[in-house]
């Protein structure tokens, strides 16, 4: 049976990816450059193009062309109470080697160490750079300005913060990226009634403007000592893999975290992850039964 001509296309510039002619982040050819290198109709170039895009190889840039994507990493990032964590970054390594800070170094074993070292106003080392609404640890995390509105908190949203429905919060949304990608997209919801009226109300300003939430909330006096977290895998949206330079439908952890003061909810969040980056690590401190 003859391949279709399109199929012959595509898997020729296959091979051609593969063996580095087209690099990844170079364009590939426009599609009447394509259709006359391989004596085909643009209609046949475009349905090769559209075939590499499907298998996450290539992804278009609206009004820009058509780009080779980068390759998926194995990339570890640790959920566990890095330090990297406590201060609003990501702790990850490279390859299948364990997350920066994991074990009894990067895991607070008590909630007076973990208020320490989240970067609170008067460290030098607080991540973040005044006036440009963005923390970075040694330029490879980024965390983008917080985009915060006022509203009512979505039933949902409202069980997970232990209010009652359409009590007032601030919702914010922002983009976190490593080494220059993409690497987790956050919206995140707070009650008016715990920062509202106080230098942290926003995120993305104030004193701490791009620090954590356990530096935030510390700063009026609340002290974060437990976080949960509810992982699904699943398909990314059409709005979350724009965001995170993915192709529709590409994997995704989706996080559903909340973070408390003893039983009292003080934030909670939804959390995206490019599943072809990054694998989750979980440290689950282990108490011995009694006899």
């Amino acid at each position: 049976m003859a391949v279709a001509a399109y199929r012959t296309v595509a898997e020729d510039l296959r091979r051609r990816i593969d063996e580095g002619e087209f690099a990844p982040g170079d364009p590939l050819p426009s599609r009447a450059a394509l259709a006359d290198h391989y004596g085909v109709g643009s209609n046949v170039a475009t349905a090769a193009v559209r075939l590499l895009t499907t298998e996450g190889l290539v992804k278009g840039r609206a009004g820009r062309g058509v780009f080779v994507r980068e390759r998926p990493s194995s990339g570890t990032m640790a959920r566990s109470w890095t330090q990297e964590r406590l201060q609003g970054r990501l702790a990850v390594t490279a390859g299948g080697g364990e997350a920066s800070g994991t074990g009894s170094q990067g895991s607070p074993s008590d909630p007076e160490r973990a208020v320490l070292d989240t970067g609170h106003p008067g460290d030098t080392g607080r991540p973040g750079h005044p006036g440009d609404g963005s923390t970075a640890d040694d330029g490879r995390t980024v965390r983008g300005t917080p985009r915060s509105t006022t509203g009512e908190a979505p039933e949902e949203i409202a069980r997970r913060l232990g209010v009652p429905a359409a009590e007032p919060v601030i919702r914010s949304e922002y983009l976190l990226t490593r080494d220059g990608r993409p690497a987790m997209l956050c919206v995140s919801w707070e009650p008016l009634g715990i920062t509202g009226g106080t230098p942290v109300s926003l995120p993305g300003a104030g004193p701490l403007a791009g620090s954590s939430v356990v530096a935030r909330m510390s700063y009026i006096g609340l002290q974060i000592t437990r976080s949960t977290e509810t992982v699904t895998a699943r398909t990314a949206t059409r709005e979350e893999a724009d965001a995170l330079d993915l192709t529709p439908g590409a994997p995704v952890a989706a996080i559903e975290r909340t973070y408390f003061a003893g039983e009292r909810p003080l934030e909670t969040a939804d959390l995206v992850v490019p599943g072809e980056r990054f694998r989750l690590a979980y440290e689950i401190p282990a108490e011995p039964a009694d006899a």
